[in-house]
């Protein structure tokens, strides 16, 4: 196949190389970041990787897999900045590669999405009654109604029999009265 003469041989190897291994690298290894970078180093590594490697800048080369390697990175990148710019899914992103599924975990997909918010129903309940009861109770701890957050969180319970969550927090604040 024939080499792009606009794009310098040892550039195109090395995109080629990290276009094969885009399967084995974290969202914050494509963007050249660490977890602890902030939204603005983020966003200024996404803005230039799309600069270097966005597909329209090669759409007239001849070398093929140079355009299908800088086309998957280009993809890789926005879709990490998708998922590293919003808080949640961040934060859900960067439990998953520090737990031992590290490898089922490096892209954030549909299921991750649900699994997100299943734990977010989890913590604050499953069912809209249940959610209502858990913020209405937490409000009522907040103004020091403890006799109030223990009845809000019993009624909850009539909705979701069997949330550990409410059980737990009732506890709690019957040991703290």
């Amino acid at each position: 196949m024939p080499e792009d003469p606009n794009v310098h041989p040892h550039w195109a190897a090395e995109t080629k190389q990290i276009a094969r291994s885009l399967d084995q690298l974290d969202y914050y290894q494509v963007l050249g970041a660490t977890p602890q970078a902030t939204l603005e180093d983020l966003k200024a590594k996404y803005h230039q990787l799309q600069r270097n490697y966005h597909p329209d800048s090669f759409f007239s080369s001849p070398d093929d897999d140079l355009k299908r390697a800088v086309t998957a990175i280009a993809k890789r990148v926005a879709e990490a900045y998708v998922i590293l710019r919003d808080p949640e899914k961040r934060a859900k992103y960067t439990r998953d590669i520090g737990g031992p599924d590290r490898a089922a975990k490096l892209r954030y997909t549909e299921s991750t999405q649900r699994e997100q918010r299943i734990e977010k129903e989890q913590e604050t309940g499953m069912t809209p009654q249940g959610r209502k009861l858990w913020k209405k109770a937490m409000e009522s701890e907040k103004k020091g109604d403890v006799a109030g957050a223990i009845r809000d969180l019993k009624t909850a319970l009539l909705f979701e029999r069997d949330n550990a969550l409410f059980k737990a927090k009732i506890e709690e604040l019957q040991g703290s009265s």
